[in-house]
């Protein structure tokens, strides 16, 4: 099992959010597909980082560098990084009715 992190931003009535996941992978298994274990939105980097159960500050200093390779970079996709083995891999889809979902529980729980 590893867990694998995405992060990406968004600008929302003049607010950059951040958009943090934890996605669980057993690579052991083929086929089986990844299961999204924790996620969190917020306009602060570190808080969306505890929502979302990622409460390793190496973890999180990669997905910062991460976010700054992004904006940089030409590639406009999410990248999924793997801090142990420096792995990236395509971040599954999550349709927009599921994130809406799970953005309005994390303002719930904030709240």
């Amino acid at each position: 099992m590893e867990h694998l992190f995405t992060v990406h931003t968004k600008l929302i009535q003049d607010k950059t959010y951040y958009f943090v996941k934890k996605i669980m992978t057993l690579p052991e298994f083929k086929g089986l597909a990844d299961v999204v274990v924790g996620y969190g939105m917020h306009t602060d980097f570190e808080k969306a980082c505890s929502i979302a159960g990622i409460d390793d500050g190496a973890t999180r200093e990669l997905l910062l560098l991460d976010l700054e390779k992004s904006k940089l970079s030409p590639l406009p996709d999410i990248q999924v990084n793997n801090p142990q083995k420096n792995i990236q891999k395509r971040a599954i889809e999550i349709p927009e009715i599921v994130n809406r979902s799970l953005a309005e529980r994390g303002m719930e729980v904030l709240n």
